[in-house]
């Protein structure tokens, strides 16, 4: 990958170098652009216009002209909240998120985020203020390497050393986060380089081009060459038993019509991943649902009984593969990718193929004939109908009904964004998103906390849409500050806590595998219950951050609960749904297992072994 260089060149200025206000000839004083409104130009120049951020003394250069180039600061109450509503604003629109952070801890607290969109391929830009250069490398105070720590988790971080830089390295920065397959990218900017201003030797400011286009280090990707495109042809014409594994990379590249298209063509089934959901319409006759660990039974039948499988943009990760070797033993997979490293990364595939999804859909649609298996969709219809996902009726609320009742009430038009937990499962299950990009998840990391900030980011993003965190009580208590962000801003998320009063998943498998030592995983307070009370209180906290809230603990108050939260689209509401306290997520694989280990309830799970599940959560 190209590094820019410490001494930039530009045409015909000779070697620029930076320096203070009183440095400069007297004539260009006035008009002088120092480092932070390079800064701030070059990122208006890319189309920003709102970014998320908390201010702290290395980026207050950076705050304090941001109102020059028409830029809004979202100030979140924390960096994570930040990093997560810049995830949430690049999710729900495609567009490259921003966050901003200041030194220390405060570029430490972004790199949950920052590794959060590595692994979800989130188009993200993280700018971070430092300490003075001839500071770095001092343990000065709020002094880190921020370059070092995330630079296993971007796709590229820049210390800027020299004020010329900026342009160059925000286009290049964009250009990349958003290029091929997304990511965030990291740039460091010590204190004094926001501050001095670009000059030439005799004292002369000149202001360095925004480049009109950058020379970005990442190839090209096409389509399929014409013998992989032949060899694909041949196995899927040939296929009895044809399955569609789709994954991010069709929502990344704005594929869904293509998608739907080709397995309209081919009567092909589909299913998807997490990442996915939303790429298909959730209602179309040849809609598997979700695969997976907790994915459908009849997805996972169709994926491990198909005799050909294409994976467009997906990972095959253990949360879909469980025992990797198993996976799709028999069948033939051809894996389409954007990025190569994932070509037989975790499964081999019969024909891997580095290409744009976008260009091969195109290809397939092209240049296949219109088929039809329907002995194999009759089988797979008949196990969609035989094991649907389960819906408990409970003399509580179930939290599966409560968020398909959401879905329903929403049209499943809504965009809805997740914690991390059996809450986030169950939306998976129950919430038929209808559109791309309206369904928001931390799927491959798993950050708890995630749901409410990323919610912010999408209002931000969406204003006209109704935007909705599906959250747990525990995930929701890592980052429910940020409902002061709702209210000082006006942003109208509102809340849906799936109240358990358990950290969920940590105590159905404490359940499963450590013989009920639910050790840590209790939310409650005994205190709190023997007053019959619920805790965390919720309500008090969001009455404490001036949101609206309320309880609901009878089915019966559910539709008018949410009636009044789905009233006014503008306005922050929180609704605490308390449901059945032990409900488990079904259907389950256990770590480790395959499709043929699948539990679907409480009767199944007795009958599991100790030593088949396994213990890799």
């Amino acid at each position: 990958m190209r590094h820019i260089e410490d001494n930039v060149t530009y045409q015909n200025i000779g070697t620029v170098t930076g320096g203070l206000l009183a440095d400069l000839k007297p004539k260009d004083r006035d008009t002088a652009l120092r480092g932070a409104q390079l800064l701030v130009k070059a990122l208006k120049a890319e189309g920003v216009d709102v970014l998320f951020g908390y201010p702290g003394g290395a980026n207050l250069e950076i705050f304090d002209v941001l109102r020059e180039y028409d830029i809004t600061c979202i100030r979140t109450e924390h960096e994570q909240g930040a990093v997560h509503a810049a995830q949430g604003y690049a999710r729900a629109t495609g567009k490259v998120g921003v966050c901003l952070a200041t030194s220390g801890p405060g570029a430490t607290n972004l790199v949950t985020g920052i590794a959060d969109a590595n692994s979800d391929s989130t188009p993200l830009v993280a700018i971070t203020g430092n300490v003075p250069s001839h500071l770095l490398g001092k343990n000065a105070f709020q002094e880190v390497d921020i370059v070092g720590i995330s630079a296993p988790v971007t796709k590229q971080n820049y210390l800027v050393k020299q004020v010329t830089q900026i342009p160059e390295v925000v286009r290049e920065a964009f250009a990349l986060a958003g290029g091929n397959r997304p990511g965030p990218v990291l740039i460091d900017i010590p204190k004094d380089i926001q501050q001095h201003y670009p000059r030439d030797p005799n004292g002369n400011y000149v202001e360095p081009r925004i480049p009109a286009v950058v020379e970005v280090p990442e190839p090209v990707i096409g389509g399929m060459s014409h013998n992989q495109l032949e060899e694909a042809c041949r196995l899927i014409g040939g296929a009895e038993r044809p399955v569609i594994y789709a994954g991010g990379g069709i929502i990344s590249s704005d594929t869904p019509e293509l998608l739907l298209q080709l397995a309209e063509k081919l009567q092909c089934p589909v299913t998807t991943t997490l990442m996915g959901h939303g790429a298909f319409p959730p209602d179309h006759e040849l809609f598997l649902d979700t695969l997976g660990m907790h994915g459908a039974k009849y997805a996972n039948v169709a994926v491990n009984e198909a005799d050909v499988v294409l994976a467009l943009g997906v990972r095959f990760d253990d949360r879909v593969t469980g025992n990797v070797e198993a996976f799709i033993a028999e069948g033939k997979i051809i894996h389409v990718d954007i990025d190569r490293a994932e070509l037989n990364k975790n499964k081999t595939a019969t024909l891997p193929v580095c290409a744009d999804v976008a260009l091969v859909l195109r290809q397939l649609c092209d240049s296949l004939q219109p088929r039809e298996c329907t002995a194999w969709l009759d089988y797979l219809r008949g196990l969609k109908r035989d094991y649907p996902y389960p819906i408990p009726r409970t003399e509580g609320i179930s939290p599966q009904e409560a968020i398909k009742m959401l879905s329903e009430m929403t049209g499943g038009d809504a965009i809805v964004s997740l914690g991390v937990g059996q809450h986030q499962m169950w939306a998976m299950q129950q919430f038929r998103a209808k559109r791309t990009r309206s369904f928001l998840s931390s799927s491959g990391f798993g950050t708890m906390g995630y749901g409410l900030p990323a919610a912010i980011g999408a209002k931000v993003a969406c204003p006209e849409r109704q935007v909705i965190d599906i959250d747990g009580d525990g995930s929701l208590n890592m980052t429910i500050h940020e409902l002061a962000t709702c209210r000082r801003f006006k942003v109208g998320v509102k809340v849906v806590v799936i109240n358990n009063q358990w950290l969920g998943m940590v105590r159905q498998w404490q359940d499963m595998i450590y013989d009920k030592h639910r050790s840590a995983s209790d939310m409650s307070d005994p205190s709190a219950v023997a007053d019959g009370d619920i805790y965390p209180n919720f309500l008090k906290i969001a009455e404490g951050y001036g949101v609206t809230s309320e309880r609901v603990d009878r089915r019966e108050d559910l539709v008018s609960a949410f009636e009044r939260m789905l009233e006014n689209s503008n306005e922050p509401y929180l609704v605490d749904v308390i449901v059945e306290a032990e409900e488990n997520v079904y259907p389950m694989i256990p770590a480790g297992g395959t499709y043929l280990d699948i539990i679907m309830n409480d009767d199944d799970l007795a009958e599991v072994s100790t030593d088949k599940q396994g213990s890799n959560v």
